[in-house]
């Protein structure tokens, strides 16, 4: 070991958690911690090595964040230890991903080329990339973003928990239906599907649009998170707009950054209307579900309906105060912080083997992420 230093983690809350999120910058980290070329960092707890990975979300060729998974008793206090080591030490530990992402472009009838990234001056390749935009997934679901200024959030439910887009490629067929693979299920078109960012005129959401192009980037593939970034130009005359999500392994919500320049908008997310609807909401704890059906696809015959719950929390920091609609979505206002927001996306379909199964569960369930949102657990250098 080249050097170590232990972090606390402290739950605040009167209640067990869970495989919790943490991030950690590499840059809050002492200065003998900062890796390069020839170091890497492992996660230790109670002598055993558990799951991390290192990313580098800024783009530069080098790695600045570190994420991993515990699970922490109510109102306790954890300690946890990072080994700074040998790059050729770090590399006997391979962890199971529980996540993926991927994005491609079509080739024809021939099979698709798969991208780290892609750039369109037009800011819109919806009918040449693979699924229409880049995706990615938990064991428990997965989510696309349309890669036009729709940006719409569309999402891919399953019925086993398992990891499913490199085999479906986002779409069913009678042998994946067989072997029951999951599907698209959820028909989006110009609604914001669920979670999607928009603008809001006061009356009605519209599309953000990027005069100057458009790009995303896949982050990282796991084990531990996903990450995949996309970036419209010229919002708003000459700003940029970059969206960022991230799926961590063994959680259906999907984490939703916006990283802002100096835009004078008035932003919104929301959720599409659906007929037979429970729409049910909670502004001071900032969530809004819709549990609904409706038919997925255009080809009823092969593709009957069905039901789904689609959830949209907002922290108490980013929340906009309300919730309004339009002749489509069901939409929150939204309140950025300096030039950042975050707000949660999430999605459930009654056909998922112990899953999420009503309009109550679903209500329970967002009521417990909110919870756990809004008192993160607090980490101690």
């Amino acid at each position: 070991m080249i050097a170590e230093q232990e972090l606390s983690i402290s739950n605040p809350l009167n209640k067990d958690r869970i495989m919790v999120p943490v991030e950690i910058k590499l840059s809050d980290l002492k200065a003998e911690m900062q890796i390069d070329s020839e170091a890497s960092l492992l996660l230790c707890m109670a002598d055993s090595v558990i799951p991390s990975q290192l990313d580098d979300l800024n783009g530069d060729g080098k790695e600045d964040e570190l994420s991993f998974q515990i699970d922490i008793k109510k109102d306790s206090n954890l300690k946890v230890k990072i080994c700074k080591v040998s790059k050729d030490i770090a590399s006997k530990f391979v962890f199971e991903s529980g996540v993926h992402a991927q994005m491609g472009l079509k080739n024809g009838k021939k099979p698709f080329i798969i991208k780290d990234s892609i750039i369109s001056e037009s800011g819109d390749l919806y009918k040449e990339t693979m699924h229409h935009g880049p995706a990615l997934e938990s064991e428990h679901i997965a989510y696309r973003m349309y890669f036009d200024d729709r940006s719409s959030i569309d999402i891919y439910g399953k019925i086993h928990r398992r990891l499913e887009l490199d085999t479906t490629k986002w779409y069913s067929s009678d042998e994946f239906i067989a072997n029951e693979y999951g599907g698209d299920i959820l028909f989006v078109k110009n609604t914001m599907g669920v979670g999607s960012l928009r603008m809001w005129d006061g009356k009605k959401s519209q599309n953000i649009k990027a005069t100057k192009g458009r790009y995303a980037v896949i982050r990282s593939r796991g084990p531990v998170r996903s990450v995949i970034d996309m970036c419209a130009m010229g919002v708003d005359g000459t700003q940029t707009l970059l969206s960022r999500m991230m799926i961590y392994s063994g959680h259906r919500e999907m984490i939703y950054r916006a990283y802002i320049d100096e835009l004078q908008l008035e932003l919104c997310t929301g959720i599409r209307k659906m007929d037979q609807s429970d729409v049910r909401k909670n502004k001071s704890e900032g969530w809004l579900a819709v549990w609904g059906t409706d038919f997925p696809r255009l080809d009823h015959e092969k593709y009957p309906q069905v039901t789904v719950g689609l959830g949209v929390l907002v922290p108490q920091q980013y929340w906009g105060g309300d919730f309004d609609e339009d002749s489509s979505n069901y939409v929150v206002r939204l309140k950025p912080q300096g030039n950042f927001l975050e707000y949660y996306v999430t999605a459930v379909w009654n056909k998922q083997k112990n899953g999420i199964a009503s309009p109550d569960e679903m209500e329970e369930y967002m009521k417990n992420l909110s919870l756990s949102v809004n008192t993160p657990v607090q980490i101690s250098y």
